[in-house]
């Protein structure tokens, strides 16, 4: 029986190469930027250095100047969304996209350079996931945040990428949007309620 993608996600700590990244510079420039303007233009072009040496289908990076999704309760915050990785799902996953806000949820203030870059390693460690390692789902695994210690390992900025707790197996990356024919989002979503609806018309409702 074929593993399932928690496991395989877990198992693997590093990101293999077609050939060496050359990318350090690229990534340190990165660090020198705040608009949204210039982190998208260099963020691209980081991120055409690594789906080139890893042989990816390209990744599309945006850099919204705008404040970072967000939930309060009670006056306080509860949630908050750095960005979020998206992929158009056909015969196979292709067009992933990046999304990263600029400014931070409450203050609005510019995110700072570590950040921005840790969160697009994140999000092209997602895309590596699924195109790379052909992952129906890619969760947050003890291997997925190696993979991003790896990758920032590899391009020389390995301090910003500080350690994460592993998210438990059932549960779906929040950053992770799945598009396309026939496909559900990581950790499944169930249908719409009127296909439930023809379903119970069809069948009856199940014996209790």
């Amino acid at each position: 029986m074929p593993r399932s993608a928690y496991e395989r996600s877990k198992g693997v700590e590093t990101v293999t190469w077609r050939e060496f990244p050359l990318g350090k510079g690229i990534a340190l420039s990165v660090l020198d930027e705040t608009t949204a303007a210039g982190r998208q233009a260099r963020g691209q072009a980081l991120l055409d250095v690594l789906d080139a040496a890893a042989g990816l289908p390209a990744c599309k990076l945006t850099v919204a100047d705008r404040p970072q999704r967000h939930r309060t309760r009670g006056g306080r915050l509860e949630l908050k969304t750095y960005g979020y990785y998206r992929i158009a799902w056909e015969a196979t996953p292709q067009r992933g996209t990046i999304r990263i806000y600029n400014l931070t949820a409450i203050r609005q203030q510019v995110l700072a350079p570590k950040v921005f870059l840790e969160t697009l390693l994140h999000e092209w460690v997602h895309h590596y996931d699924f195109t790379g390692l052909q992952l129906d789902r890619s969760p947050h695994t003890s291997g997925f945040f190696n993979r991003i210690r790896d990758l920032a390992e590899t391009l020389g900025v390995a301090y910003v990428t500080p350690p994460k707790r592993e998210s438990p197996g059932s549960e779906a990356s929040d950053d992770v949007v799945i598009t396309g024919p026939d496909r559900l989002r990581p950790g499944g979503v169930p249908p719409p309620k009127w296909i439930r609806d023809q379903v119970l018309a069809l069948f009856g409702r199940p014996r209790t």
